[in-house]
């Protein structure tokens, strides 16, 4: 990920159907945590040899990447809630690079 940019960020949680479940995306840089949910989050499945898996999709805004610190990791982790049991994923790093326009363009 760059600072400042709009990235589309696609995640797939293998093995699972959370298709129906509440979603929650959290990323995190300390101190900082951004969760998307609800309609933030495009979700969908596909099946690959009997296994069916979740994609999901969403994208931040250049405010959301700005607030991020350049050049140090962010964590990232799927939380779902369906019929009273709650799952997670194991947590991710991405890279998080500086942007030479550190500004937020229109």
């Amino acid at each position: 990920m760059i600072k400042y940019t709009t990235p589309a960020i696609t995640l797939k949680v293998k093995g699972m159907d959370i298709s129906q479940s509440d979603a929650y995306v959290t990323l995190k840089q300390d101190p900082l945590k951004l969760t998307k949910s609800g309609a933030d989050l495009t979700i969908s499945t596909e099946t690959v040899q009997g296994v069916t898996n979740t994609i999901i999709s969403f994208t931040l805004s250049q405010e959301e990447t700005a607030s991020f610190t350049q050049n140090l990791a962010v964590k990232i982790q799927v939380n779902w809630y369906s019929n009273g049991t709650r799952l997670a994923t194991k947590q991710k790093l991405i890279s998080f690079q500086e942007n030479l326009l550190d500004e937020v363009i229109a």
